[in-house]
């Protein structure tokens, strides 16, 4: 049925106006892609009609072969648009195995007949503003009166606009014959991808939503032809209500690619597009439907679908990467996509049960590499957050990391938590270095190993260096807490106080619950004399860790240089009185210690931490907080022990 070309409609506070291709709410313009628009038009025009799939994709795309998918993708679009709830759908009903039916009440106005409510006016429609003999741009019109307003005026007004615009072309043409193509025509340089939607029997899966999108990150970073936002980046956004453009706008990227599974018995049905963050637009869209045979066929035909969204073009090594495998044991691969999603947390908790998952995965695969990488990260950070004892914790995640790259040398992971060991552990500077640059060879866009490698290089006295990778690590991932609160450090490390409080301040408002923001921000502040400000930010720490002696030892340090020697005391003692039950690290009590201006005692705890290898005692020459020991002869003689 051929949709007259002189029919306005209205539903709710919508207006679709077809011989101008417009949809309007509330008088302003509502973007949509075409095929989205004759979609709407097909089912507005059979309102309260079902209209059958295989009719809307002769409609839609009637001289191509799609497949149900495209017809999926942009109806979710369209409810999108037409901000249409998930729960109830106000205006587009799915008719199950069917089509769709358009069920809110649609009012029909012919050309003469003015709608209920006028829709815009000249100026809104976003055409250039005419002269101001010409027009009222003020006037508020009808879609009637805007197609019957006066020839000569219309002529005029084009006229101006075409000649306006033919000028503006003609002298971006002069000036600029060399800039880059159109942005429909720009290749796609950074991508977020984000946890697949699962759907079908047993409800939605978090782990296997996240583990899908990880998939798919871990091959196209592999081919390192574009620059994609790591899992841990992405991982929050499993269920989110947000829109693919607003995330995409908050990761800082050009597109995002958004899909869904949907499981039906032994059959599954993959939808994924590609949103173009700048407009919105929906740069590409596929689907298929097929039966399940494992979990890695689907992964691999999902990551086919990534890499043909943006028009990978890869040769015979970029192929082997991105089609490699680091394990067949569906098992064990379901075991490490749980252990990555607690690691992720980076509390002690799902630091704990992340190293449990990663261990049975290893149990059901002794040959996964990338476990092994997890077993090392795991071990690594227990370390570093003072769980584990320096001596139990990194000598188990070396012999881990070690034997993934025996495994797979080409493991930018492993690379990096190497490094991180001889940085944090073994004080080994260039080992360090070594695997650092190892690891961003592998993978240039790994924000991680440029975080690390900023605070080695700071913790050298190598601050031009540092700064740059830490600014290369906030590129690649800007939300990162871990990654904003290491810039910040080494922003201060290189007395650059300033930059290192913005950055930390953005990192805070992002997120506030970050305990680690909150204590550089402190000792930042304490190094500028700013103790009213500092010891709040260690105070917030401290809560919000829940007791983490390292800053316990900083926020008893700040009370004891601001004359506070009670609140400084107290700490002291619960300090020492819970090293007698679990690890606590010297260093923490000879900051306070430090704070008391007891230094005695305070090279005594420092001796200890040398001992114990406290990963704090890496910035021994750089730590602001221990300024007031750097003259005393004893300083030396430790610096001389820890020789980073």
């Amino acid at each position: 049925m051929a949709t007259p070309v002189n029919v306005l409609y209205e539903f709710g506070p919508f207006q679709l106006d077809p011989p101008e291709r417009l949809l309007l709410c509330d008088g302003q313009p509502v973007s949509l892609t075409p095929k989205a628009f004759d979609l709407l038009l097909a089912l507005v025009d059979r309102s309260g009609h079902l209209v059958e799939k295989e009719e809307l994709l002769k409609i839609v795309w009637p001289d191509s072969f799609v497949e149900e998918g495209n017809l999926a993708v942009t109806i979710s679009l369209l409810r999108k648009a037409l901000n249409d709830d998930r729960g109830h759908h106000r205006y587009i009903e799915t008719i199950s195995k069917k089509g769709y039916r358009f069920v809110a009440d649609v009012k029909k106005h012919d050309e003469h007949e003015p709608a209920s409510t006028p829709i815009t006016s000249v100026s809104q429609l976003a055409l250039p503003s005419p002269p101001a003999s010409t027009t009222d741009s003020a006037e508020m019109v009808t879609p009637s009166a805007l197609r019957n307003v006066n020839l000569g005026r219309r002529i005029m007004l084009w006229a101006s606009c075409a000649i306006g615009l033919l000028a503006v072309i003609a002298l971006a043409t002069l000036r600029h014959r060399s800039e880059a193509a159109p942005l429909t025509d720009s290749p796609i340089r950074s991508l977020a991808v984000l946890p697949f939607q699962t759907l079908g029997t047993g409800g939605p899966n978090k782990y296997l939503e996240i583990g899908m999108a990880d998939a798919v990150i871990t091959k196209l970073v592999n081919t390192g032809k574009v620059i994609v936002r790591p899992t841990s980046a992405i991982q929050h956004y499993a269920g989110t209500q947000l829109t693919p453009q607003a995330v995409g706008r908050e990761q800082g990227v050009d597109a995002v690619l958004d899909g869904r599974i949907q499981r039906d018995g032994d059959r599954v049905r993959v939808t994924m597009q590609l949103i173009r963050v700048q407009d919105g637009e929906q740069l590409w869209a596929d689907s298929f439907d097929r039966q399940f045979s494992d979990i890695f066929n689907l992964e691999d035909s999902l990551a086919e679908m990534a890499a043909q969204s943006i028009r990978l073009q890869l040769n015979g090594e970029e192929n082997r990467k991105f089609t490699k495998r680091s394990t067949d044991n569906p098992a064990a691969y379901e075991a490490y996509m749980k252990g990555r999603y607690f690691w992720n947390k980076r509390t002690e908790t799902g630091l704990k049960k992340g190293l449990a998952y990663f261990r049975d995965a290893i149990k059901l695969d002794p040959g996964f590499a990338d476990a092994y990488v997890g077993i090392a990260d795991s071990y690594a950070t227990l370390g570093l957050y003072s769980v584990l004892p320096p001596k139990e914790a990194f000598p188990a995640a070396k012999t881990a990391a070690t034997r993934a790259l025996q495994m797979d040398n080409t493991l930018a992971a492993a690379h990096a938590t190497l490094g991180f060991i001889y940085f944090y552990y073994e004080w080994n500077p260039s080992a360090s270095a070594d695997e650092f640059r190892r690891a961003v060879t592998e993978n240039p866009h790994y924000a991680m190993a440029h975080s690390w490698y900023a605070e080695s290089l700071a913790a050298r006295g190598q601050y031009p260096e540092a700064i740059v990778e830490a600014q290369q690590a906030l590129q690649d991932d800007p939300l990162s807490m871990i990654v904003g609160s290491n810039a910040g450090w080494t922003y201060a490390l290189a007395g650059q106080y300033d930059r290192a409080v913005e950055t930390l301040k953005k990192a805070i408002e992002i997120d506030p619950s970050f305990p680690r923001t909150h204590f550089r921000l402190g000792q930042i502040y304490e190094q500028q004399g700013q103790l009213a400000l500092a010891i709040p930010e260690f105070e917030k720490a401290v809560n919000l860790a829940g007791d983490d002696p390292y800053y316990e030892g900083s926020l008893g340090h700040a009370y004891g240089i601001s004359g506070n020697e009670h609140k400084a005391r107290l700490i002291l003692e619960k300090l020492q009185a819970q090293a007698r039950q679990q690890y606590v690290p010297p260093y923490a009590i000879g900051l306070i210690y430090i704070g008391l201006g007891e230094q005695n005692q305070a090279f005594q705890w420092l001796q200890k931490a040398a001992d114990d290898r406290s990963t704090s005692m890496v910035f021994l020459r750089s730590d602001p907080e221990l300024a007031g020991l750097r003259t005393d002869s004893r300083f030396a003689q430790l610096s001389q022990i820890v020789s980073f």
